[in-house]
C-alpha cells in the first residue's frame, strides 16, 4: 500500500511505496495536493513515457534551439529536455542558443499555457542532479486565489489573458529565428480556472501571460503583476530540492513553478519532462 506524507501544510505530498500501474491512487492525491514527488523512481525514458502516457495524449516538444546540424539530446519526441547538456551529453557552451532558451524557466510559469486547453500533468524525472541549487519552487494557485480579497475575485472573474511564449522568451532578450515564429501562435486563456476534479478555482498566470485582453496593454500587464506577486508569497509556496530518481508530478491547472540557478557552467544537470495535454476551456476571444 502506498504511504502518502504531506511536505506543505497547502499542498505537495510525497508518495512512496508506489506502484506505477496505481495511477487511480496518483490522481486522487493530485487532485488534493496538486504536486506529488515520487522519490526512488530510476527508471528509463520508455518507462517514463509509457507511465506518462495512463494520463493522457502527450505534447511533443518543438525542439527550439537545436544542436548543431538540427541535431538534439532526446531520442524521444515526447520528452523535453531540461538539462544543461547538449547532444553529446557536454555541458552547454556559454554562447548556445539552448541555454539562452532554457533560461526563461527561471521565471514563474505554467507548462504549456501558450497551447489551447494548456497542460494537465507535467512529470518531470531526475537523472542527474547537481551538488548545490537547481531547485524547482512550486506555488499553489488555488490558495492564493482563496486570499484575494472579495472585490479582486469579482474584478477578475471572466477576465481572458492571452499567453505567448514568444512574449515569455522576448523577456529575456531571447531571439526566436524566422523559421521557430511559425511554430505557434498566441492563446487566450480565462485568468480564473475551475479545477474539473475538485471544483477549487484558481489563478492561471505564467511568464507566458502577455496582457489582458480588451484592456489597455500596461493597465494588464499591472495587473497580472500584482497577482503574481500575491501568488508567489512565501505561504503558497513549496520549494524541492531534487534527488537523482526522483519523479515529480504536478498539476498545471492550479500550479505555477521556477526554476532556480546553479553552476552550471561547472555542473551536470539532466532531468526530462513529459507534459500530458490539458483540458481547459477553449477561449474564444474576439
Amino acid at each position: 500500500m502506498p504511504a502518502l506524507r504531506k511536505l506543505h501544510p497547502l499542498f505537495v505530498c510525497e508518495i512512496s511505496g508506489i506502484d506505477l500501474n496505481e495511477t487511480d491512487f496518483i490522481v486522487q492525491a493530485m487532485d488534493r495536493y496538486a504536486v506529488a514527488v515520487l522519490p526512488g523512481q530510476h527508471i528509463s525514458d520508455e518507462a517514463h513515457i509509457a507511465f506518462s502516457r495512463r494520463f493522457g495524449e502527450l505534447e511533443k516538444s518543438p525542439h527550439f534551439g537545436v544542436g548543431k546540424g538540427g541535431k538534439v539530446r532526446m531520442r524521444h519526441p515526447e520528452l523535453f529536455d531540461v538539462s544543461n547538456l547538449d547532444e553529446d551529453g557536454n555541458i552547454l557552451a556559454e554562447d548556445d542558443r539552448r541555454r539562452a532558451f532554457r533560461l526563461a524557466n527561471e521565471m514563474w510559469h505554467t507548462d504549456s499555457s501558450f497551447v489551447p486547453g494548456g497542460a494537465r500533468y507535467s512529470l518531470l524525472h531526475a537523472m542527474v542532479v547537481p551538488s548545490r541549487g537547481a531547485d524547482t519552487e512550486f506555488a499553489d494557485m488555488r490558495a492564493a486565489y482563496d486570499s484575494l480579497s472579495p472585490e479582486m475575485k469579482q474584478q477578475i472573474e471572466g477576465l481572458v489573458v492571452e499567453h505567448s511564449t514568444y512574449y515569455s522568451r522576448s523577456l529575456i532578450g531571447y531571439q526566436f529565428t524566422p523559421e521557430e515564429l511559425t511554430r505557434r501562435s498566441a492563446t487566450p486563456q480565462y485568468l480564473v480556472q475551475t479545477h474539473p476534479s475538485s471544483g477549487r478555482k484558481s489563478l492561471y498566470l505564467a511568464s507566458h501571460a502577455s496582457h489582458v485582453v480588451g484592456w489597455p496593454e500596461e493597465k494588464g500587464r499591472a495587473l497580472l503583476r500584482e497577482l503574481t506577486a500575491h501568488a508567489t508569497q512565501p505561504q503558497f509556496v513549496y520549494v524541492h530540492k531534487w534527488r537523482a530518481g526522483d519523479l515529480v508530478i504536478w498539476d498545471n491547472r492550479c500550479t505555477m513553478h521556477r526554476a532556480t540557478p546553479f553552476p552550471d557552467t561547472d555542473e551536470r544537470r539532466d532531468l526530462r519532462r513529459t507534459t500530458v495535454r490539458g483540458d481547459l476551456p477553449i477561449v474564444h476571444a474576439s
